[in-house]
């Protein structure tokens, strides 16, 4: 993906999902937004625009190469239990 291609996409993802992390909500100013792949590049993930999302550099870089959220942790539900579980 080139300079040109790149910001482009940006702007598609802007105007879809606004100046916010994919992943924790937060609000990220445009220069700060970065384009995060939801299937990672180095696992045949592509450049689609499907494939993509806005997304913190913190939770970018945080998650890496993982299929999941950032801060996943196996067998952990990032939700609570109701007490009667």
């Amino acid at each position: 993906m080139n300079t040109q291609q790149r910001r482009n996409k940006k702007q598609q993802l802007i105007s879809l999902y606004e100046s916010y992390c994919w992943w924790c909500g937060e609000y990220v100013p445009l220069n700060q937004l970065t384009i995060e792949h939801l299937l990672p590049k180095s696992l045949g993930g592509s450049n689609s625009f499907e494939n993509l999302r806005p997304a913190c550099l913190y939770c970018n870089r945080s998650r890496g190469n993982s299929l999941y959220p950032p801060g996943w942790i196996k067998g952990k539900c990032f939700l609570d239990k109701p007490d009667f579980y």
